[in-house]
């Protein structure tokens, strides 16, 4: 069985993307700590965890309980090419469009 990933919280979008342009080559993955909506605590939403894993070729998957006022998201490098939804493609186009696509997140797309 594979170590338990580690768990980590992301206060906002700023602090996700410059922790994935340090770590997204070499760390295994994360469950990301993400807070519902009715907690205090400052958060990055699954909406920016998605965007910023295909900007740098990582997935969102298994989601699972934390506590009462957050849940945990699992997010890893993506393993294969080109199982992109239309929604992700449809991100993947915008986020270049932008310049926020990075060579990861392009290969890791099958682009």
């Amino acid at each position: 069985m594979p170590p338990e990933l580690e768990h980590r919280a992301f206060a906002s979008v700023e602090e996700l993307w410059t922790w994935l342009g340090e770590n997204h080559r070499t760390h295994p993955g994360l469950w990301v700590v993400l807070q519902k909506a009715s907690s205090p605590t400052p958060s990055v939403s699954f909406h920016d965890l998605l965007e910023a894993g295909i900007a740098f070729g990582w997935s969102e998957s298994t989601r699972r309980a934390n506590d009462t006022t957050s849940y945990l998201q699992k997010f890893t490098p993506r393993r294969g090419k080109g199982t992109t939804s239309a929604r992700n493609a449809a991100i993947a186009a915008r986020l270049e469009a932008a310049g926020r696509m990075t060579p990861a997140g392009r290969t890791a797309l099958g682009y």
